[in-house]
């Protein structure tokens, strides 16, 4: 009789179980179908912390059927404490493809044009009747083409010592009246932060909307990147990871005015992996087409073989397959995110310490680079 009712209670138990497994979803047994095993992905990033260039990295990869977060290293030095899939860093120049997307988007709603001139959206002393800034377009901001410096020089800046100080929209405005560039605008590429900050500017005033009103109405509340933001919320300051110099010591976050749109940007690895499913078109949402006008290959960058710009994104023809990426870096942070649209697989790494030299980004291609072998 005992084993007869046994016998009966393992049948039963047997029918729970098979009727919670069906009702799990099939995403959950393939979220590591396709994805490579803890060790292959340590062998690429654990080194860097281990021998003291990296004080924490956390890495998202995303693919067809799934995703997964590794952690290396520690949030602060000293304190056993990994980073987590919520941890919030920041992004650096990862931001400024945030900006091409929202260019995008006023591009495809009728707001703005690509070839659009910035006198357009400046006030007219801004630049007068014979500055060459006056030809710069839209597209050439997106492009790192407008001739444009890589940093604006403020010369009050430099005898007070306060380049981490926000630039001011009158900073701004007093620089571009100024400026005159060396080359014309559409001939040459020349990374420019200040480009994508004017940029993130003229968006603001073509749309009468602020940078962060945009970002959260257009991009992070869609695809549900709660902690995806320029001014830190008090959960966000929470979670923020200590950032470190090459030298190791402790780098308070920098503030951005008119640059938020080149590098202000705060997220954590989970908002990211939302982001680069998206991009990767693993989940629909009213941006997506923003998204995949952003990653169009607009210019070719001269003396760069397969080399091509979209709007903040760096496209790289291999083969057959187009491999879009950006890295970001600045006090005590850096950045990675790279993805191929057609294997719908991609990566994001982050960092709380900016060595130079950096080498974040090699581990990171190297194992997007293993993925596709998968």
């Amino acid at each position: 009789m005992n084993s007869m009712k046994s016998r009966r209670l393992l049948a039963s138990i047997a029918l729970i179980l098979a009727a919670m497994i069906a009702e799990i979803p099939s995403v959950s047994f393939a979220a590591v179908r396709g994805l490579p095993p803890d060790h292959e992905v340590a062998a690429h990033f654990q080194p860097l912390v281990d021998n003291g260039t990296y004080v924490g990295i956390i890495v998202g990869i995303v693919g067809p059927h799934g995703r997964r977060v590794f952690s290396f290293g520690n949030v602060r030095r000293n304190q056993n404490l990994q980073p987590s899939g919520e941890t919030v860093f920041a992004l650096a120049s990862v931001t400024k493809t945030f900006t091409g997307v929202l260019l995008a988007d006023l591009v495809l709603k009728g707001v703005v044009k690509l070839d659009d001139p910035i006198t357009k959206y400046l006030p007219p002393e801004v630049l007068g009747p014979n500055s060459p800034l006056r030809r710069v377009t839209l597209l050439d901001l997106a492009t790192h083409m407008s001739g444009l410096p890589k940093n604006p020089s403020i010369q009050a800046e430099a005898r007070d010592r306060s380049r981490s100080r926000p630039l001011t929209v009158k900073q701004m405005h007093d620089f571009l009246s100024r400026y005159r560039p060396t080359r014309a605008p559409g001939v040459e590429f020349r990374y420019s932060n200040v480009g994508i900050s004017l940029l993130g500017h003229i968006l603001e005033r073509a749309s009468g909307k602020s940078y962060e009103w945009l970002l959260q109405e257009r991009i992070c509340s869609p695809l549900g990147m709660k902690s995806t933001r320029v001014s830190l919320t008090p959960s966000m300051r929470r979670r923020l990871a200590q950032g470190y110099n090459q030298q190791l010591e402790p780098v308070t976050p920098k503030s951005f005015d008119v640059g938020r749109s080149s590098g202000g940007l705060y997220s954590t690895v989970d908002d990211m992996m939302d982001y680069l499913a998206a991009n990767m078109g693993l989940v629909d949402a009213p941006i997506v087409p923003a998204l995949v006008k952003a990653q169009q290959p607009f210019r070719k960058v001269p003396g760069k073989e397969g080399a091509f710009m979209g709007l903040a994104w760096h496209v790289k023809k291999v083969g057959n397959r187009e491999i879009i990426s950006k890295n970001g870096g600045l006090a005590g942070f850096q950045s990675f995110i790279a993805f191929s649209r057609s294997e719908r697989t991609g990566i994001v790494a982050l960092a709380n310490t900016s060595p130079k030299p950096r080498k974040l980004d090699a581990a990171a291609r190297q194992t997007l680079s293993m993925l596709f072998r998968k």
